[in-house]
């Protein structure tokens, strides 16, 4: 079996690192000592239990510290692969695996698609399909970009995680609030992401239609896009999607549109040897890329996959960072729709936990949740987390059913509004 280096952890990567030992692979683990990138939670703590083979260090995104480390693991068991799915690492554990050899993704792609004025010239020089755009740094060029771009208008850190640092602006007089909001968020990230937020911004022009990832994967020989995922955004405030579903609801002209287009932007930037995230806009005028990521799809989404698909992901990652291509004949599409809903507070306010949990259950049959059951009453602020579920259904049309059902019930019995 394979020795894999796997440098950072968040949420997915932990599952990763569960999945991938319990495959009969050794794993070295890195993680960084200057952000911790997943909960403190029990489950948690039995993962990193499990590894025999931890090696704590602040700069896992420099690349030269890193190399250092990796061939000293190197020494004491050959590795066969690195793993990587921490976005604040991606750029130093390609420069790591491609001076030791190993399968991962180029260097040079990684920096290219991490660097989102670089991804969008890049298709440029390919005829691509492309949003208007500009890279800024200063307030000077905010304004000249917003003339050139014209309203509504997204202004972005040009290498971001999360939607942070984010501000869709409608017109002019919403600029420079939205530039400050921009620089506050950015203010409260941890130092090592700061740097990262800090190269640039861009100002793009703003694209109109429904938001999909498509999920790809590439071991070394093809590109295989295995599946495109719906991803819901709510109307009080667009930039939180507080639901992903699994397909997306498209049409046949539409899917093929939609892996034809992604295809055609990871092979201009020379994405290999990975399993790779990129979300689209599907605007009138066919898909146009939002951003792409060099990476496996995050937070609760591989969770998802695997319950909706009955398919194995992390095996898939295992694979394709140890040299194994993969079989295609094996990968199961879905039956019906898999939906991972989050619950966010819309408004400040109060609301009873276990009464949630039990309306949460009167409407849904839960795969995997994550509802407290505390009695009492909690206050909570907007944009606040008060829980999590994953449900399979056998068609789009009978979950939406059900959400607006349970949506209405919430705000109606609990008077607690949740951004949908």
């Amino acid at each position: 079996m394979a020795h894999f280096l796997f440098i950072n952890a968040n949420l997915t990567g932990l599952k990763a690192i569960k999945e991938i030992i319990s495959l009969g692979h050794d794993i070295s683990y890195v993680e960084s000592t200057s952000f911790i990138c997943y909960a403190d939670t029990d489950e948690n703590k039995y993962i990193k239990k499990s590894l025999t083979d931890i090696y704590y260090f602040e700069d896992t995104d420099k690349a030269d510290k890193l190399l250092k480390l990796a061939c000293e693991i190197d020494k004491k068991k050959t590795l066969d692969g690195i793993i990587c799915i921490a976005e604040n690492s991606m750029e130093s554990a390609a420069a790591v695996a491609e001076a030791l050899h190993l399968p991962f993704p180029s260097y040079h792609a990684v920096l290219k698609s991490r660097n989102k004025d670089n991804t969008r010239e890049c298709l440029n020089q390919h005829g691509i399909k492309n949003a208007k755009f500009r890279h800024v740094k200063t307030n000077g060029d905010l304004v000249r970009a917003a003339d050139e771009i014209g309203y509504p208008l997204v202004i972005k850190p040009k290498t971001s995680l999360n939607s942070v640092a984010t501000a869709i602006v409608r017109d002019a007089s919403q600029l420079h609030r939205a530039w400050q909001g921009i620089m506050d968020a950015v203010a409260r990230e941890p130092l090592k992401m700061q740097e990262q937020y800090l190269r640039g911004f861009l100002v793009e022009e703003y694209l109109v239609g429904n938001m999909v990832s498509v999920e790809v994967a590439h071991d070394g020989l093809l590109y295989n896009a295995f599946m495109i995922s719906g991803r819901g955004r709510s109307s009080q405030n667009e930039l939180v999607e507080y639901r992903i579903d699994m397909p997306a609801l498209l049409t046949e002209s539409e899917q093929k549109l939609c892996r034809e287009y992604t295809i055609s932007v990871l092979s201009a930037l020379g994405l290999s040897h990975g399993i790779f995230h990129i979300e689209l806009i599907l605007t009138k005028s066919g898909p146009v890329l939002v951003e792409v990521n060099p990476r496996i799809m995050g937070s609760y989404m591989p969770i998802l996959y695997n319950n909706v698909s009955g398919n194995n992901i992390f095996r898939w990652l295992a694979d394709i960072h140890s040299g194994v291509p993969l079989n295609e004949q094996e990968i199961l599409q879905s039956d019906g729709v898999g939906s991972a809903i989050r619950f966010d507070v819309a408004k400040e306010g109060s609301y009873s936990p276990q009464k949630f949990r039990e309306l949460v259950l009167s409407w849904f049959r839960p795969v995997y949740e994550e509802l407290s059951g505390q009695q009492g009453m909690s206050q909570v602020k907007p944009g606040e987390t008060i829980g999590r579920i994953q449900v399979i259904y056998p068609n789009h049309q009978m979950l939406e059913n059900d959400l607006c059902g349970f949506f209405a019930q919430v705000q109606q019995e609990m008077e607690l509004e949740l951004l949908h």
